[in-house]
């Protein structure tokens, strides 16, 4: 898995211009942390020099010309560790966007300066290198399951989340900066903090919980950045990634932080690539109104002028509900809603624009009847018969149909979405809320419910004690570099270890399940310039 990433030789390449003798080879540093945190759960140099140098046969030794020395003679260990510290420490150093010294805590003004070189413009060219080191090791398992057709049951759909990265350094003071200038405070959702780096992923997912079991759940990408910096765009690049693998694409569930992003930093960016967005809203997003040509804009929805107001103010209770047995029996009254709600004719045009019609064909309504009479000579007619065994047939009928209450309003002062039959929504308006799935309904249920757990399940096995990511004393070493390096391998770690259990449960043998064939080609990792901020052959799927 590691050569296939192509880190090694781009670590190579990194070493090749540097004067002197060529050292510690990298490539064993970082094999002896790949071995280290599959066998231990560590990522610190010490469990990874010990597992390289001590807990290989003489076979793999021999090999990958390993060097050794007698575990009896201190003074020889000492030394190799030493080779094999600095090799970890040129690694950094090569990718450091602000190198600075480690040992020592930084006044507060020189730390805030480092964090801005890593979060401003100018370490932009350094950070998107490392976020692609990163990314070729998490998505190696990745690719390798793509080109073994492990991914054929899965249908596209996605989940991103934020979870906390705690770091080994202590928090900034007043006077002094941390050992991790551009570390911060990451505040979860139910209040409690952590101070350490924000880890961005995405994770395969599903939206139907018929395709349970039917693939295995990998982690498709990661970012590690500074908390609340730059959150839509990272979910975008985990995204973007996996967009040159597959052409599928399905839902994206994430959660209310990112609904209150800005839409062109993470709404339209993910709609851009294909995917469509499963998202839920607060108390304050839920509760204001607006109206468009007439029609009321209400979370994410347009709805007729004339809904009743009982109807509209359930999306407030549903929100206000404690927990899911006081939400369901709201959630079931909201149909009564779907009469009134304005029907999307076309998918959005190259500038975004939809067309939506008025819902005159779910409810009975005297200005519908009176604009239908004046466009065509033909008058509307009730049928005398009706199929009673036919669903559709009783739902059409007029009698079934709710009624709405009309005031006496000449033709040509009543709202623009009353005296047409249809009307253009710019893209404007609602960014942040429209989504395919309507909000609260059965369907926006299932989705988001089960996208959601997917990506919590995936934090809680990267946080449990096999995987220990959230155990800042197995992954020491100091720096932005080698924080996201060492999470990087924990991640790759995990994905392969969900292959092999994904084996083990379809009764395939592990050892050479991942092992590609010649006919199996592993799909190449884009460079940074491929990645596209619009995929125009993407496949994804109506709801």
């Amino acid at each position: 898995m590691l050569k296939r990433s192509g880190v090694l030789e781009v670590a190579e390449e990194l070493f090749a211009p540097l004067p002197g003798p060529k050292g510690y080879p990298i490539r064993l540093v970082l094999l002896g942390l790949v071995c280290a945190c599959y066998e231990k759960a560590s990522t610190n140099l010490d469990d990874g020099f010990e597992a390289i140098t001590f807990g290989t046969s003489e076979r793999l030794r021999a090999e990958l010309s390993i060097p050794t020395c007698d575990i009896e003679d201190q003074d020889a260990v000492n030394a190799l560790y030493n080779r094999f510290h600095r090799a970890w420490n040129r690694l950094v150093r090569l990718l450091d966007a602000a190198p600075h010294e480690r040992r020592s805590r930084l006044p507060r003004a020189k730390g805030r300066k480092i964090a801005a070189v890593w979060n401003g413009p100018g370490g932009a060219p350094p950070l998107r290198r490392l976020e692609e080191l990163a990314n070729r090791l998490v998505t190696t398992p990745v690719r390798t399951a793509f080109a073994k057709r492990l991914m054929r049951h899965w249908t596209g759909d996605v989940a991103v989340d934020t979870t906390s990265l705690p770091s080994w350094a202590k928090p900034h003071t007043r006077k002094r900066s941390s050992l991790e200038p551009s570390a911060n405070w990451h505040y979860k959702g139910g209040g409690g903090r952590e101070f350490g780096y924000s880890l961005t992923m995405a994770i395969t997912a599903h939206a139907d919980p018929a395709s349970a079991g039917r693939y295995p759940q990998l982690i498709l990408g990661m970012v590690l950045h500074t908390p609340e910096k730059d959150m839509g765009r990272h979910a975008w690049y985990v995204s973007s990634v996996l967009s040159q693998f597959t052409h599928l694409r399905g839902f994206a569930a994430a959660d209310r932080a990112y609904t209150k992003l800005r839409p062109k930093n993470f709404h339209q960016p993910m709609r851009d690539l294909g995917f469509m967005p499963v998202l839920d809203f607060s108390k304050t997003q839920v509760g204001p109104e607006a109206h468009h040509q007439g029609a009321i804009a209400k979370v994410g929805r347009l709805f007729c002028p004339r809904t009743p107001r009982p109807l509209l103010d359930l999306y407030q209770q549903v929100r206000d509900a404690k927990n899911e047995r006081e939400r369901v029996p709201l959630r079931e009254r909201l149909q009564e809603i779907e009469p009134y709600a304005l029907v999307r004719k076309a998918t959005a045009d190259e500038r975004g624009n939809e067309r939506y019609s008025c819902p005159a064909a779910k409810v009975n309504c005297p200005w519908a009847r009176e604009r239908e009479q004046r466009g065509s000579r033909k008058k509307g007619t009730v049928p005398l018969n009706i199929d009673l065994d036919g669903p559709r047939a009783r739902a059409s009928y007029p009698a079934a149909r709710p009624t709405v209450d009309v005031p006496d309003i000449p033709f040509g002062e009543r709202p623009k979405c009353c005296d047409q039959s249809s009307v253009t929504v710019q893209a404007n308006v609602m960014p942040r809320m429209r989504q395919e799935l309507p909000w609260q309904t059965m369907s926006w249920a299932l989705a988001y419910q089960s996208l959601r757990s997917h990506i919590e399940g995936g934090n809680g096995r990267l946080k449990s004690v096999d995987a220990a990511l959230h155990a800042r004393e197995r992954r020491q070493p100091r720096g932005r570099v080698a924080q996201t390096l060492l999470a990087a391998i924990t991640v790759m770690v995990e994905n392969i270890i969900e292959l092999e259990r994904f084996l083990r449960a379809s009764k395939e043998k592990t050892s050479t399940a991942l092992v590609l064939q010649a006919d199996e080609t592993l799909p190449p990792y884009p460079a940074l310039q491929e990645i596209p901020a619009l995929s125009g052959t993407a496949i994804s799927r109506s709801p």
